[in-house]
């Protein structure tokens, strides 16, 4: 189990992060999260769809990778299958967390228990107490992503303001007689991006959002890649999937 902790001079002087190899660690990962600017990229593999907590209510964009928990049907031993790598990915062993001396500010933080840390191997993250050069580069990806974060975040209120979710549910069937409904999936409201007035389209259109939008509707097609990668994979096979709009408050 990942045991993110903020990244410290003293603490981490001898740690050394391994180059990435293989994708192994995500094959029970039935999703991750996306940011905004991913969604054009990721539709080409996988459903992009919104989650949301149940507990906190709060969404999340993420990338779909399995119709049953626990699964990832786009990893094959250290393969991946998908043409696009979500960032999450790329940025391991690293994420960002608030930072415990200063209020309202974030900092590096850094998995204690991958398995990508080593002493004796990969790249150095200090060198006399100095960020290395490449910790200078994971600071700055770092740093990029923190904008992107704030972009996923505007988009997001965008489409709630705007009564631009709907609830899908995935009605599953097995060939062994099972059934599975799949809850807390949202994706884009066809009618309500429709019924925007002139003007709101345009504003959508100048911030570039128009396209994500689109990307995410597009993106259900690849539900029934799901369908194929889990009946080449796993059983009981699926014989179909339905989607179907929940009615209710988003």
């Amino acid at each position: 189990m990942a045991q993110y902790v903020p990244l410290d001079p003293q603490q981490h002087k001898a740690t050394r992060v391994k180059s990435h190899s293989g994708f192994a660690f995500a094959q029970h990962q039935n999703h991750c999260a996306l940011n905004v600017h991913e969604f054009g990229a990721a539709a080409s593999s996988f459903p992009v769809m919104y989650m949301k907590d149940p507990q906190q209510g709060q969404f999340r964009a993420v990338a779909l990778f399995g119709l049953v928990a626990g699964t990832n049907l786009y990893c094959a031993g250290d393969d991946w299958l998908g043409v696009y790598v979500p960032d999450t990915f790329g940025r391991r062993p690293f994420d960002l967390g608030p930072d415990p001396e200063q209020e309202k500010t974030l900092t590096l933080y850094i998995d204690q228990q991958s398995d990508y840390l080593s002493e004796t191997e990969g790249e150095a993250l200090f060198a006399d107490n100095e960020p290395t050069q490449f910790l200078q580069r994971v600071q700055q990806k770092m740093a990029e992503y923190y904008q992107q974060e704030k972009l996923s975040h505007e988009f997001l209120k965008l489409l709630l303001d705007n009564k631009l979710l709907k609830e899908m549910a995935l009605l599953i069937d097995f060939a062994d007689g099972k059934k599975n409904r799949v809850v807390g999936l949202y994706t884009i409201d066809e009618d309500a991006l429709r019924s925007l007035d002139s003007e709101t389209v345009l504003a959508l259109n100048q911030r570039n959002f128009l396209m994500p939008m689109h990307a995410m509707l597009n993106s259900l097609i690849q539900i029934n890649r799901l369908i194929k990668l889990h009946n080449q994979t796993a059983q009981p096979k699926i014989l179909a999937v339905n989607m179907r709009s929940e009615q209710g408050e988003v």
